[in-house]
This record gives structure tokens, C-alpha cells and sequence, in this order.
């Protein structure tokens, strides 16, 4: 008859830190090959890969360490003025960031809160100046345009009753 099989006993495994971010949990794990203490920490950690992963093919695929065209032309526009370290300066190179940005909405209010930022910041400066750049009035946009029609409406509304 064959001896029974006995395990051998596993030496007692070292406490480690969890590798996840943002997580500083000391465990001991149950496998030689654990990395994160729990299954949260390693889909935080997963997520948190493939989203560096994304971003980095994105700036990849179209350049965005390059200053956006936009945001390149207000600076130039503001050091011309030398007005770029105005508050009113600073605020349409964010607002200007803003618009670059893809992911925010309101492209319309920004874009006039942008022109009215560069005017404010290089209009001093430009008053100075003895050959003053033209600047074309810009007509209204349909926001703009419907806004109008709207209080129009209302103004009549009022008139009728």
C-alpha cells in the first residue's frame, strides 16, 4: 500500500504594500503573485492603465502637447498687447483652453466671453498704439439670433394684453 500524501507546509507569506494607486493598504497575500489586496484595487489599477494607455495614443495620434491653435493665437495676440500677465489676460487664456477643450459645452457663450476678455486686456494697450488693428464686427450668432426673436416675442405679448 502507498503512503498517504502529505502537503508540505507553505512558508508564511510577507506582509506587502498594495500596488494600486492612491491606496497605501499593507496585506499579506494569499498568493506569491498578488499585487493588490482586493478585486476594487485591481480594477482601479486596470482602469487607471488603460486610461493613461488612451491618453497617451491620443496626444499620439493628434499632437496634443502642441499648444492648440487657438489658445497659441490669444497668447500672441496678448503679448503683442503685452497684457498677458492681466488678470483679464490670464482669464481669456483660460477661457481660450476652455474652447480647445472638446469636452466642454457652451462653445458659443465662451467664445463671446473670450472676445470680450482679449478686448478688455488689449484695449489699453492698444489705444497707445498709433496703428490700432481693425478688429470686423462679428455678427450675431443664432444664439444670439434666437434670443432676440424670443424677447421680440415677448415684448409683443405684452403689448397685445
Amino acid at each position: 500500500m502507498a503512503a498517504p500524501m502529505t502537503r508540505k507546509a507553505k512558508p508564511a507569506a510577507e506582509a506587502r504594500r498594495c500596488e494600486a494607486p492612491d491606496c497605501d493598504v499593507d496585506f499579506v497575500p494569499q498568493r506569491s503573485t498578488a499585487r493588490y489586496h482586493s478585486t476594487t484595487c485591481r480594477s482601479r489599477a486596470a482602469r487607471s492603465r488603460k486610461a493613461a494607455e488612451d491618453n497617451a495614443a491620443e496626444e499620439a495620434k493628434t499632437g496634443t502637447d502642441a499648444e492648440h491653435e487657438l489658445v497659441r493665437a490669444v497668447r500672441l495676440e496678448l503679448e503683442k498687447s503685452k497684457a498677458t500677465t492681466t488678470i483679464a489676460g490670464q482669464l481669456a487664456l483660460q477661457v481660450a483652453r476652455r474652447i480647445a477643450n472638446p469636452d466642454t459645452t457652451g462653445i458659443s457663450t465662451l467664445s463671446k466671453e473670450l472676445r470680450t476678455l482679449v478686448a478688455e486686456a488689449c484695449g489699453p494697450a492698444q489705444a497707445k498704439d498709433a496703428s490700432p488693428t481693425p478688429v470686423a464686427k462679428a455678427e450675431p450668432d443664432e444664439v444670439e439670433k434666437a434670443r432676440r426673436r424670443r424677447e421680440e416675442k415677448a415684448a409683443k405679448a405684452a403689448e397685445q394684453s
